[in-house]
């Protein structure tokens, strides 16, 4: 009742509160409430409410162990009021987006989502947030798990063939050569490189051996992907490296298929400071090379309703670690107080 009684009060609240104001350390991925699946089933219980200042909720599970399978999730929430919505992300090890649900239209009385991954397996994490300024609700996510069934296999290769009788008193016809059946004696073979392939046999240059050696071309084409993985592999799929992030050093980079197009998201920051000069004022905000911002990068400042201010685009000129700096032509008058600015990197495939 309580926790009922805390959504309808904050949803309902007119003040301007920052969306982390009041989250706890389950507000960041790192900081994910760990839960244990019992009888293949996880449920996930809480409140979120963005005009509350606790936005996002962040859970993480395994599932069973060496298991691969479908699992389910569905989220149920009670808002304090309808049309509010909620939203559900479903994220693998390297927070890497699986799958999530859709938002809902506007005014939508639906207040239950659901989506299912197919070939699950390992760890997950749930990413529980209001979408909307407004949005805010109790909710509750189940997720199940259900094992695939294992398929039978036949492996030909384990079975052995036996070779047809000789005739008697005829001479052995020519035996053809194959990898499968294969002898250096027979001249048939020269062109042939067997299976498993023989390094030292001439046919089998450039074939990748049995065990492969990545120092050989061919092989890179069919090795699984190492850990960590290795984008000369081709097995080795974007889904299996790190996201790309902006504080990633140019070579790591390069090496990180992820980072081939990347453009880092744009940064909402504060204004700490505004310096008259002039016609125009010098900014303070309260991003930096930690978060991602540099000299370079370009800006303009918004209302409380996240709308641009006319005439206040700006170049940042000075990052630090914590902060940037920016001239705008706008007098210091025409600056809101508690104005942010939206910042954006200058990314070529804009």
């Amino acid at each position: 009742m309580l926790a009922s009684t805390l959504v309808l009060a904050l949803a309902g609240c007119p003040k301007n509160v920052k969306q982390d104001a009041k989250t706890g350390e389950d507000g960041k991925s790192d900081g994910a409430v760990e839960l244990t699946m019992a009888n293949n089933e996880v449920i996930a219980r809480g409140i979120v409410t963005y005009p509350g200042g606790d936005r996002i909720d962040w859970r993480v599970f395994e599932l069973p162990k060496d298991q691969v399978g479908t699992m389910n999730v569905k989220v149920v929430w009670t808002p304090p009021r309808p049309g509010l919505d909620l939203q559900v992300a479903v994220l693998n090890q390297w927070n890497h987006v699986v799958q999530e649900t859709k938002p809902l239209p506007r005014r939508s009385k639906k207040r239950k989502k659901e989506i299912t991954v197919e070939n699950a397996k390992g760890k997950y994490f749930l990413q529980i947030y209001a979408p909307k300024r407004g949005d805010a609700a109790k909710y509750t996510v189940t997720v199940t798990f259900a094992t695939a069934a294992p398929v039978d296999s036949f492996d030909w290769m384990k079975e052995s063939i036996a070779d047809p009788p000789k005739l008697a008193a005829v001479p052995p016809p020519p035996v053809d050569c194959t990898p499968t059946q294969f002898d250096k004696k027979n001249p048939a073979c020269a062109s042939v490189c067997p299976m498993p392939a023989d390094p030292a046999w001439p046919a089998c240059a450039g074939v990748c051996p049995t065990p492969p050696d990545p120092a050989i071309p061919s092989c890179l084409e069919s090795m699984p992907c190492p850990n960590p993985p290795d984008r000369k592999f081709k097995k080795c799929t974007p889904a299996d490296f790190p996201p790309c992030k902006a504080s990633m050093p140019p070579e790591e980079k390069k090496k990180n298929p992820n980072c081939d197009k990347y453009c880092p998201p744009d940064v909402i920051a504060d204004v700490t400071n505004t310096a008259p000069d002039g016609s125009s004022t010098t900014l303070t905000m309260g991003a930096g090379k930690t978060d991602g911002v540099d000299k370079g990068w370009t800006g303009e400042i918004i209302d409380s309703n996240d709308r641009t201010i006319k005439n206040s685009k700006f170049t940042v000129t000075v990052a630090t670690n914590q902060a940037s700096v920016a001239k705008v032509k706008l007098p210091a008058s025409n600056i809101p107080e508690g104005a942010r600015v939206r910042l954006r990197a200058p990314c070529v495939n804009r």
